[in-house]
């Protein structure tokens, strides 16, 4: 799963990188998820979409599609991923930071 990859890539990560995960899932569904996953990041609960909206993330069925932005330190989209595998996708990101301001 995406979310314990990051878990789990977490500590290898340089102290400056924040991970934000974002869904269309309320607050305490989120809480039940990151309990259960143990995940050390945070998650943003955008119930009503806007979030998703304004990073152009399509939805399936009602639900947000799986995409990944890499933001630098100043706040720029660094790069998106557009289709990612959820097992290495976490791997993925902690080698495109290297090359992120």
């Amino acid at each position: 799963m995406e979310a314990q990859a990051f878990r789990d890539e977490g500590p290898k990560l340089p102290k400056d990188v924040v991970v934000l995960g974002v869904s269309k899932d309320t607050v305490a569904a989120q809480k039940k998820f990151a309990d259960k996953n143990r995940l050390t990041f945070r998650l943003l609960a955008d119930a009503d979409g806007k979030v998703i909206e304004l990073y152009g993330v399509g939805l399936a069925f009602g639900i947000a599609k799986r995409k990944s932005f890499l933001i630098d330190s100043k706040g720029k989209i660094a790069k998106i991923y557009e289709s990612v595998s959820p097992a290495k996708h976490a791997g993925e990101v902690a080698v495109d930071l290297a090359s992120v301001p």
